[in-house]
């Protein structure tokens, strides 16, 4: 079995505070985009991951299911990572969505989409979100998931290269004073392109390095409507009005920087 696991992006992310169960509530409109990694699932007496990256959170939906429902079955998955690791574009959790989907289906567990939800929200905040898909108003700590029309556009990425962990992100922004925005709640019910450039906004933009805004400002100057981070960061994307803008930047930006990719969004 087959399967591409999306990324996304995040056109609006609202960080609204700490919980008790330390997690944190959050308010965003996510957006699946056409870049994946690609998983192939097999049938085996044991255990195996094969991937050029760690895949912990595999594993850990692996062994999950396994004990939840008592398989005895053991399985081979095989990963080719496309989507860059911890740069805000979820990679993680669309694999552990996918990986709960295609066990659902190998190992005949008949689960309801409400089902693998419950399972996944213990695995990752962002699992719910990519067991839904396309575009999505995402509320609680993650396990909230309205779905929502956004149309189709063309967005380019732009990824500085390196690494910003989920925990060390959420720990400097709790130490930060900033104002908690809800934009995310106007943005779930725009359905014109050019506002909802005009409406991003990611609270994890207090905690990024100059060079970060700065690649904002450059894909603003090369014809976006408008950018932002993505996720906690450090990744960036920018919404283009038409395709041939966003071809020109892409051209203009791909030698610059370690990871440049022209997407469309998935509906």
């Amino acid at each position: 079995m087959e399967v591409k696991a999306y990324a996304k992006i995040n056109l609006s992310l609202d960080v609204l505070g700490k919980r008790e169960d330390n997690f944190h509530d959050i308010n965003s409109v996510m957006q699946q985009i056409d870049l994946y990694d690609e998983l192939s699932f097999e049938k085996s007496e044991d255990i195996t991951v094969q991937s050029q990256f760690k895949d912990d959170i595999i594993l850990k939906t692996v062994l999950k299911l396994k004990e939840l429902f008592r398989i005895k079955k053991g399985v081979t998955v095989l990963v080719k990572k496309n989507i860059p690791v911890s740069a805000g574009f979820g990679g993680g959790s669309a694999d552990a969505a996918a990986t709960l989907k295609s066990l659902n289906e190998l190992w005949g567990l008949n689960l309801k989409i409400e089902d693998l939800i419950k399972i996944g929200s213990e695995i990752g905040s962002d699992v719910p979100f990519f067991l839904i898909g396309g575009s999505c108003f995402v509320s609680g700590k993650g396990e909230i998931v309205e779905r929502i029309n956004i149309p189709e556009m063309d967005i380019l990425l732009v990824s500085p290269g390196y690494e910003i962990s989920t925990k060390e992100a959420y720990e400097k922004l709790d130490g930060m004073n900033y104002d908690k925005k809800y934009s995310s709640l106007k943005s779930k019910k725009l359905k014109d392109v050019k506002e909802i450039a005009s409406l991003l906004h990611n609270d994890f933009i207090h905690i990024q390095k100059e060079d970060v805004k700065n690649i904002i400002k450059e894909v603003i100057g090369n014809g976006a409507l408008n950018a932002s981070i993505t996720g906690k960061g450090p990744s960036v994307f920018g919404i283009f009005g038409d395709k041939e803008k966003a071809e020109r930047a892409y051209e203009n930006l791909k030698d610059k920087y370690k990871f440049v990719y022209l997407v469309k969004t998935k509906t």
